[in-house]
């Protein structure tokens, strides 16, 4: 584990963001590297974590490295690197100098996944802002030699230390076969090597095309034959992150309701149970829970699930409906203000 250096001490090609970003990962190229920056920078995130509680955190080791923002409500994609199982005390540094406090929420160690969620990913928003800026993820299937690539990362914690995420050009040189391990990682498969820099606190960052799209997972398995950097390839990655983001779509463009909520049927008809809650989503936010009966929706009575699919899609993103709900034999009434596909 690499551990924490105030301040940072080696430059590879830092851009500084200007003016307000415009939408996170647009179709079209972007207009130069300081452009593409400005897009896809407030989307890397630094971590820490300490492994002691946080009244002696100032005392202890720190542990840092990088993530990266999938979804408007804090969904984080890094390293076990970074992150391994059984972490505590992880905080977040988001652009501007906010920290969030996070919780690990699953790790699959062959393939170097690390997720977390922001506890209140509210608190981590900009001033006026209502979600956080986030990075789609592109196809490293579509990937050729040659084709240019950019490293982002927390390099020497220059994130925590000075608002500053450094970001370095290069090309893809390779798609290698990891055949053994190399330091921290574990990673062994298909790798993309890369000739963008991977310095200290780089690992568990991503790997973006001239689009703005996350095409790999940065690892510290690198090529000893060429020694250049190497990340994951995303297409590997995708159906480990689906599950944590499924309630979220972003590949429709339109307005639409979002609750973060599965429901079914029962089996003795006329109800409704809360099958699952998405972690971060806005049903979990307004504090329904698994397992909860739904009865009625802005007064009116639901018995089933087309029912609760009829006046749901009837509502917009913004508003605040009323549920009626059955917790332990106990009716309650929860406020749950609609989210909308951004």
């Amino acid at each position: 584990m690499r551990l924490f250096v105030p301040r940072i001490f080696a430059l590879l090609l830092i851009l500084s963001a200007l003016g307000a970003g415009r939408r996170l990962a647009a179709d079209e190229p972007a207009s130069g590297y300081t452009g593409l920056y400005d897009r896809i920078s407030r989307a890397v995130v630094g971590i820490t974590r300490s492994d002691y509680p946080r009244e002696r955190s100032r005392s202890s080791i720190t542990h840092f490295g990088t993530g990266t923002l999938l979804d408007p409500v804090g969904l984080v994609l890094t390293s076990p690197t970074v992150v391994p199982e059984g972490s505590r005390n992880i905080d977040v540094y988001l652009h501007g100098g906010r920290v969030a406090p996070a919780v690990l929420i699953k790790v699959y160690p062959d393939k170097e996944v690390s997720l977390l969620q922001l506890k209140d990913f509210r608190r981590a928003l900009p001033p006026g802002k209502k979600r956080l800026e986030y990075l789609r993820l592109g196809s490293s299937a579509a990937l050729s030699v040659g084709d240019p690539l950019f490293s982002l990362g927390n390099a020497f914690g220059s994130i925590q230390s000075d608002d500053q995420v450094v970001m370095a050009a290069g090309v893809l040189s390779g798609i290698v076969e990891l055949k053994e391990k190399h330091l921290e990682s574990v990673y062994i498969g298909r790798a993309l090597e890369s000739t963008a820099a991977l310095n200290n606190g780089m690992d568990g960052g991503p790997l973006v095309d001239a689009r703005g799209r996350m095409v790999g997972l940065l690892i510290l398995n690198f090529s000893q034959e060429r020694w250049l950097g190497t990340a994951i390839p995303i297409d590997e990655l995708k159906q480990l992150i689906e599950p944590h983001r499924s309630w979220f779509d972003d590949s429709l463009e339109r307005a639409s309701s979002l609750a973060g909520l599965e429901l079914m049927d029962s089996h003795e008809g006329g109800k409704i149970t809360v099958l699952r809650v998405s972690p971060g989503g806005a049903a979990a936010s307004a504090g329904l829970r698994r397992g909860d009966v739904l009865r009625k929706f802005n007064g009116r009575k639901i018995e089933s699930v087309p029912d609760f699919r009829e006046v749901f899609h009837a509502a917009r993103p913004g508003e605040q409906v009323r549920l009626e709900v059955v917790r332990d034999k106990t009716a309650i009434f929860i406020n749950l203000t609609l989210w909308g596909r951004f």
